[in-house]
């Protein structure tokens, strides 16, 4: 049996400006590659930030999660209230998810030493 992996997902909240918030869950690797749609390794260049922004449906997939799993460097996420942003760290063995499709969406803003990651785009919302 493949063990759980700890995921932070920004997701909408429940209120009705649907602010960006974090909660946690756990998936299977198995959960991972039965909903998944395609993988790729990613770098992003230190401070390479994105002001707020959603995690928009897929064009031909519909609603989907955007899966990050941080294996070196990292990336800070910004959620809430955007005049009251909460910043939150990812760091290397880090696994970020986001399926915030509406409200004002997220920040997020790579470290100092850059990020790589491997991106997955999975079927559907997480959570």
């Amino acid at each position: 049996m493949s063990q759980a992996i700890r995921i932070s997902l920004v997701r909408c909240s429940d209120t009705p400006l649907k602010r960006s918030e974090i909660v946690h869950l756990s998936l299977t690797p198995s959960r991972i590659q039965e909903k998944l749609i395609s993988s790729e390794q990613q770098f992003v260049e230190a401070n390479q930030a994105k002001g707020l922004h959603l995690a928009a449906a897929h064009p031909e997939h519909g609603q989907v999660t955007y899966l990050q799993e941080v294996t070196e460097g990292g990336f800070f996420v910004y959620v809430g209230e955007p005049d009251a942003l909460q910043e939150h760290w990812f760091g290397a063995g880090s696994w970020v998810a986001f399926c915030d499709d509406s409200g004002s969406g997220h920040a997020s803003k790579a470290g100092p030493e850059g990020c790589t990651r491997t991106f997955r785009m999975l079927r559907g919302h997480l959570g």
